[in-house]
């Protein structure tokens, strides 16, 4: 076994030891473009809202090397939240704590999109469903934890969130791999990493 293969290997099974994250595999480099494509693909894409700017994914291609961690119902996402950024600012951001959500439900100021997203009335610029149509209020999705320590000789983890289209994307190029995908519940997330030099 190479040294490679041995530090890659200890961060997989670091992986596979967190609840929901079933499977772990090692992405070609070469599949970084289309990975990108796509996410550019469904960030011009608004689906008659919202554009998108994902940060995570950004980050995780920007690294040496790429595994996909195939995620069940039981994982638990990074606790870094989507947000909803105008001109720098915050105007909204996805809240997972369900007291918190709950407190916002009563707040005037505050408005639920969803099930988990609250907007800030205060801080929506004028015409923001313009601004929003133009692109100017953007979904920020950053770049995430990944929730395990890094092994020696491994270091710059970062967890992406893939889009909807690059999800798919991924979940093809497995199946191909003679990896099983079809249940509904199975999710990809994107990790990043840099090898130190051996």
């Amino acid at each position: 076994m190479s040294s490679f293969e041995y530090v890659v290997g200890s961060l997989m099974e670091r992986l596979i030891n967190v609840k929901g994250i079933v499977d772990a595999v090692l992405l070609p480099t070469e599949l970084k473009n289309e990975i990108l494509s796509s996410e550019l693909c469904e960030e011009n894409n608004t689906g008659g809202f919202f554009l998108k700017y994902n940060a995570g994914v950004r980050e995780a291609l920007k690294r040496d090397h790429l595994l996909a961690a195939i995620t069940d119902e039981n994982y638990t996402y990074p606790p870094e939240p989507v947000e909803l950024i105008y001109l720098g600012d915050t105007v909204g951001v996805e809240i997972r704590d369900k007291s918190l959500l709950e407190s916002y439900k009563k707040d005037e100021n505050a408005m639920l999109l969803g099930d988990s997203f609250v907007i800030f009335k205060d801080k929506l610029p004028p015409n923001s469903v313009r601004k929003a149509m133009s692109g100017e209020i953007k979904v920020f999705i950053p770049p995430m934890s990944v929730g395990v320590e890094a092994p020696e000789g491994i270091h710059g983890l970062v967890l992406g969130m893939p889009s909807t289209y690059t999800d798919l994307l991924l979940k093809d190029w497995l199946r191909k791999k003679g990896i099983d995908v079809s249940n509904k519940n199975l999710g990809v997330v994107l990790i990043g990493f840099n090898i130190h030099k051996l």
